[in-house]
């Protein structure tokens, strides 16, 4: 899309997220993308008074932080999903697997000792899914097309999934997955 005459066009450039502070945000030209990347803050070259001092990113959630680790894929535009994770959880619920996984927009899906949900925050549109463990069935793979799907029902070419989203590193989602049997009476991830 052309600019209008008289306007003048921001180069593509990775700049601070309108929406959160800790994050940067990349603009590609002509609009903000979902690729998102934890805002860097360096430290001024001359100390100041510690009544000045801006707090830094805030640390995660030790369960969070330790499930991040053991991420293996690239978390594509979902760090600010991991940092706002933590006010979707639920009193004792504890986060045992996670992965970057696209929905409606680039986010993350989360295993927890009581559920699995997926969270995406866009400028515009917000997208957050769950199954708790008591409903889910089934859980499936399809290589692929890399969809990750989770059932309420039994799996079948008939059925409909309760939600589904792209989760693009096998091993991320086979971990996932082993979480998920782990946490709940939900069978064993399927991969076709």
């Amino acid at each position: 899309m052309a600019n209008a005459p008289g306007i003048l066009a921001r180069p593509a450039a990775w700049l601070p997220d309108p929406l959160d502070d800790h994050l940067i945000r990349y603009w590609d030209g002509a609009r903000w993308t979902f690729h998102t990347a934890v805002r860097r803050v360096e430290a001024p070259a001359h100390p100041r008074p510690a009544v000045e001092a801006v707090p830094a990113v805030p640390s995660l959630r030790p369960d969070i932080a330790a499930a991040l680790e053991r991420v293996r894929g690239a978390l594509v535009g979902s760090m600010k999903e991991i940092n706002l994770l933590a006010g979707y959880l639920r009193p004792e619920e504890r986060v045992l697997a996670l992965t970057s996984a696209q929905g409606e927009g680039f986010g993350v899906l989360a295993c927890t000792n009581q559920r699995l949900l997926f969270l995406f925050v866009g400028l515009i549109r917000r997208q957050f899914l769950e199954v708790d463990w008591n409903q889910a069935k089934g859980v499936v793979f399809v290589e692929a097309s890399k969809q990750f799907a989770v059932y309420t029902t039994r799996p079948t070419r008939r059925a409909i999934p309760a939600f589904t989203v792209r989760v693009g590193n096998l091993a991320d989602a086979q971990t996932v997955a082993n979480a998920a049997q782990a946490a709940s009476a939900a069978p064993r991830l399927d991969i076709f």
